[in-house]
């Protein structure tokens, strides 16, 4: 995305220019960048990403309103997640980055060690997740043409959560037994 000073002989412009162009501010700067319309396709690699971006929200959300810190720490995740996040990024686009990984890796493979968990394992991090203030819910998933499946669970979700975090050093690899948080 360009940086421009005075754009269109103005201290500041927002908004689309010709259909071509969208002025607007990002981080304090001044930006420009092609318009795109984009288009709303329900095929099974779009409502793919958008699963992944639903898990993300959540997982967003219930870092930024929670002072539960993480056994043996004395930050919260947050305040973890910040101070190793790159000057050029922000805590909650790192974190998205760290649980999903290039070409969803990262999430792809958390969501197959998850799958290879016994039935009582997967139930304890069930557990774990409900037992967090705020709690971590199912998270609604779609398929090919918009249509529901099944959910992942809270504690499919805090398993996510935990292999991204070990993924940048800030936790063990999660394994049978779920983090305790206080």
């Amino acid at each position: 995305m360009a940086k421009v000073k005075g754009p269109l002989m103005s201290m500041e412009a927002s908004g689309a220019y010709g259909s071509t162009l969208v002025f607007g501010r990002r981080k304090g700067a001044n930006v420009v960048r092609q318009l795109v319309i984009p288009a709303n396709p329900q095929a099974q690699g779009q409502e793919d990403a958008r699963n992944i971006v639903r898990v993300g929200g959540v997982l967003q959300r219930w870092v930024s309103n929670t002072a539960l810190v993480a056994d043996g720490e004395t930050l919260t995740d947050k305040a973890r997640i910040t101070a190793i996040t790159p000057a050029e990024q922000t805590w909650n686009s790192y974190l998205v980055q760290m649980i999903t990984g290039k070409g969803a890796l990262v999430y792809a493979a958390a969501r197959a060690a998850f799958a290879a968990l016994q039935s009582a394992e997967q139930d304890a991090w069930d557990a774990a997740a409900a037992a967090l203030s705020p709690v971590i819910g199912s998270v609604n998933q779609t398929t090919e043409g918009g249509a529901s499946t099944t959910a992942i669970t809270g504690g499919e979700a805090w398993f996510i959560y935990q292999y991204g975090l070990s993924g940048a050093g800030l936790a063990s690899v999660p394994g049978a037994t779920p983090p305790t948080y206080a």
